[in-house]
């Protein structure tokens, strides 16, 4: 099995000990230059709507591949099997100066269009790369800028980034992530200050043509775009939520590349459909069951202990997805500073389980348990269900559409996060384990922190390990922070899943180390000419 590895020495380019600094002059090649644009249509399965684009209020994932196909940003992930950095085709240098210092000079005439009207919104300038740092710092995903001082704009097209303090990941986790998109102060000015659905202004390689809510949306080159161009004139996503749905799709020629599901890749890496290529890389996802220490079903700290025991986990792997994963003791990947390689609830033990709840007084405890309708889930699902049934709880399984799971535990979307009792969920985040923790502090209850616990030396380490440049040290303090989230109750923890990608021979994709699309404008078909 091929797998991109993850390199623990990329993410170290930015400490105080060794910074990485990058120069990029005269970076964007003409336009006019013998580059193949294909007219051959690619249709790129996605699995969910898109509530919102806005890079402080979106859910993750393929808002972030409309984020960097049209819009602008100072830095990119550079393609290949393991994470480095590169300036953007939006700037004509970047330099970290030092540990707490970044320089930036935007290439000048990139102008911002309205989607609706076609018409000039305004030129990329400095502004907008303050205005979209700094509102970060106030949004649902505030953590990712945390070490941000401030933006200081030294001139229209140039500026300084101040952070207050050493921060080694900065690159992946924000700069070159889809929080680090740069957007039009004058658009989302004018929509209030935030915007859902997908954005009404674009600057970059492509723009948004088409967008069917729930079906599908579509991109076309951006015609005032004189950077490189577009590889593919004419991209479609289209929504399917299940991957085993999404198989079926692909081999009837419906889509030339998805993600296929992790029960899937042993038998599609042996005998593929024909004319496609199969790769599975290790992710940045993290799979686990919730639950809310906040619901009087689950208050007391015994009855969540009890799970733990309850809970099988291989069995859980091995049903619902063929034994493919690794096993996960925590939030932080493998190939990654903080991964940790056992835990407290190795082993079932159904008699502890059983014991906890009759000192709780728990016995036939009904509890609800919500799970995006996809196979795998439910097939997890039903094995949680039948090992708390054997200690005496009553499980319903709540299968529910990917939209409004997503919203279950945000109080901004109403009151279900009251009744929410246990979940299966899934993250994903970038390759550095202060984005896997983010999520998790105090601030994040009612948003992401749907647990809904706090923990003061938890928020100190968080704090700390954002700062600290020693691996060993910044090692140390993620392991702790997983095990204090493990004896919250709040956790079971399921697995690392690794992502199967699926696309056409005839494909050339652009895919990062974790296995994500995130650059549909470097695709190409394969001996094609305009």
């Amino acid at each position: 099995m091929t797998r991109a590895r993850l390199s623990r020495r990329h993410l170290m380019q930015a400490t105080a000990g060794s910074v990485a600094a990058a120069s990029f002059v005269d970076g964007l090649l003409d336009p006019t230059s013998a580059w193949a644009q294909s007219n051959r249509p690619l249709r790129i399965r996605t699995n969910r709507a898109i509530v919102s684009t806005d890079p402080g209020y979106m859910v993750g994932g393929f808002e972030m591949v409309l984020q960097f196909a049209c819009l602008a940003r100072l830095a990119s992930y550079v393609e290949g099997d393991e994470w480095a950095w590169k300036p953007s085709e939006f700037v004509t240098s970047l330099e970290q100066v030092d540990a707490q210092t970044i320089t930036f000079e935007l290439k000048p005439g990139i102008m911002w269009y309205d989607s609706t009207t076609g018409d000039v919104i305004g030129e990329l300038d400095a502004e907008d790369v303050k205005f979209s740092l700094e509102r970060m710092g106030e949004s649902e995903w505030k953590d990712k800028a945390v070490a941000l001082d401030n933006v200081e704009v030294t001139g229209t097209h140039t500026g300084t980034i101040h952070l207050n303090q050493p921060f080694a990941p900065i690159w992946y986790t924000w700069i070159c992530d889809g929080t680090g998109t740069i957007v039009s102060k004058k658009a989302v000015e004018a929509a209030g200050g935030k915007y859902d659905g997908i954005f009404n202004f674009y600057c970059g390689p492509y723009r948004v043509s088409d967008w069917v809510q729930k079906q599908s949306y579509t991109l076309e080159p951006n015609p005032h775009w004189t950077g490189t161009p577009p590889g593919i004139a004419d991209v479609k996503f289209i929504i399917i939520d299940d991957e085993k749905t999404a198989e079926i799709a692909f081999e009837a020629g419906e889509i030339d590349i998805t993600h296929i599901a992790i029960d899937a890749i042993p038998r599609l890496q042996e005998d593929p459909p024909e004319d496609a290529v199969v790769k599975v890389y290790d992710g940045t996802q993290w799979y686990w069951m919730g639950l809310n220490v906040d619901h009087p079903n689950l208050q007391d700290i015994r009855v969540r202990q009890a799970i733990q025991h309850a809970v099988d986990v291989d069995t859980i792997i091995q049903g619902a997805w063929a034994g493919v994963p690794t096993r996960a003791y925590g939030i932080v990947p493998p190939g990654l500073i903080g991964y940790r390689e056992s835990g407290k609830f190795t082993t079932p033990d159904p008699d502890k389980a059983r014991e906890l709840i009759a000192e709780a007084g728990a016995e036939g405890t009904k509890i609800t348990l919500k799970t995006i309708n996809l196979a795998d889930r439910m097939a997890a699902a039903q094995i949680i269900q039948a090992n708390l049934a054997d200690v005496g709880l009553e499980v319903e399984i709540v299968p529910m559409d990917a939209g409004p799971f997503w919203n279950l535990g945000l109080e901004s979307e109403g009151e279900d996060w009251k009744d929410l009792e246990m979940w299966i969920m899934q993250y994903g985040d970038s390759p550095d384990p202060s984005q896997m923790t983010q999520w998790y502090i105090s601030d994040q209850v009612g948003i992401w922190n749907w647990e809904r616990w706090s923990d003061p030396e938890f928020d100190e380490l968080f704090a700390a390990g954002l700062g600290e440049t020693d691996e060993g040290k910044r090692h140390d303090m993620y392991v702790r922070m997983q095990e204090i989230m493990e004896d919250t109750g709040a956790y079971v923890w399921l697995m690392f899943p690794p992502l199967g990608v699926m696309y056409r021979a005839e494909l050339e994709p652009s895919i990062r180390p974790n296995g994500y699309l995130w650059y549909i404008q470097d695709f190409t078909w394969k001996d094609e000419s305009a």
